[in-house]
């Protein structure tokens, strides 16, 4: 309790809070993906994490599926989970695809972003979800101003990141964004978004999936 006194609202927001505690039986959470880029293809995908079992302590086992095609990355099943971990898995493949696009080491990547948001406080804000307004609160922090980036790497000086968490949206997390505006060439532009779709429970999924298949049969 002293060491959570002593860290930043962002950080105990991300990884202290148990994001998960409203959902009480396996579910899936859904989340579209977008890339704007002025470097690469633009594409719009799908994010879902399947919550496959909850245990009698109301932890998680959770798997994953992260895009799809080669935009795909894998991440292993998480047992026991409490927080969300979207965001790590957003933040995982950002530092990949930051080390994969400049030779920079992705350690370093995720280690100025973790220093960064342990000195970050989070601000109140409002979502509009499902055509409702919801009281929500913001983590925005800029990992490597202040880091010295050389070639390739100084593109990403400036790069901004947005996340935005509501205890009103199942597993808190509702948008995660970052973006890019390089100094030296003011067209070069990265944007990146995860965006939360909505849940379903592995019941209500099963009944439409029984429906659906009634509805076929009543049709041949």
């Amino acid at each position: 309790k002293e060491l959570i006194k002593e860290m930043s609202s962002a950080n105990i927001a991300l990884f202290i809070n148990e994001h998960l505690g409203s959902i009480d039986q396996p579910s899936r959470l859904y989340y579209k993906f977008e890339k704007k880029s002025t470097r690469e293809d633009n594409f719009v995908g799908n994010v879902v994490l399947n919550i496959v079992k909850v245990d009698d302590d109301n932890t998680k086992h959770i798997t994953f599926r992260y895009l799809k095609g080669r935009n795909k990355v894998r991440f292993p099943p998480q047992i026991g989970a409490k927080g969300n971990p979207v965001f790590m898995l957003f933040f995982e493949r950002d530092c990949r695809d930051m080390q994969r696009l400049t030779g920079g080491n992705a350690l370093f990547f995720r280690s100025r972003i973790r220093h960064t948001i342990a000195a970050t406080q989070i601000e109140e804000t409002e979502i509009e979800f499902n055509n409702q307004k919801l009281p929500a609160y913001q983590i925005s922090f800029q990992p490597f101003t202040k880091t010295k980036l050389k070639n390739r790497v100084s593109r990403y000086k400036t790069k901004k990141f947005n996340l935005i968490m509501s205890d009103k949206i199942p597993g808190k997390i509702f948008r995660i964004e970052t973006f890019i505006k390089d100094l030296e060439n003011p067209d070069d532009m990265v944007k990146e978004v995860l965006e939360f779709q909505g849940i379903r429970t592995n019941k209500e999924l099963r009944e439409k999936y029984k429906k659906r298949k009634e509805d076929n049969q009543s049709w041949e």
